[in-house]
């Protein structure tokens, strides 16, 4: 079945119904953007105007196929189990490089006589 995600008009929640049924408060920060996570593994970033009109985009794909129109978005997929909306972050869409890991004492030195 999937889950049908739209905004509410006029107002910072979104609906969720389908698999999961729900009403959500968006939270989000001073740059108008939220993010929605699916149980199959979608990530949606959802953006107000100034007009309180709502957008999806998709962040990353999961399992389902997602299909985006004006203020809602629809997950096909079957038995998402949980959906959960936070504000935006940018590392969770780009994460950060992790940091090399430091090299043995045995490394070291065959890498500080080359």
């Amino acid at each position: 079945m999937g889950v049908k995600i739209e905004a509410i008009p006029d107002s910072v929640r979104v609906r969720i119904t389908g698999d999961v049924e729900t009403v959500m408060s968006v939270p989000y920060d001073d740059n108008d953007r939220f993010m929605v996570g699916l149980s199959d593994g979608t990530l949606l970033v959802g953006s107000y105007d100034d007009d309180l009109r709502c957008r999806f985009d998709v962040a990353r794909d999961g399992e389902g196929i997602a299909w985006i129109d004006a203020g809602k978005a629809e997950i096909k997929w079957h038995g998402i189990k949980w959906a959960t909306i936070s504000a935006y972050d940018p590392n969770i869409i780009q994460p950060a490089n992790p940091e090399p890991m430091p090299l043995s004492p045995d490394e070291e030195i065959m890498s500080s006589m080359n």
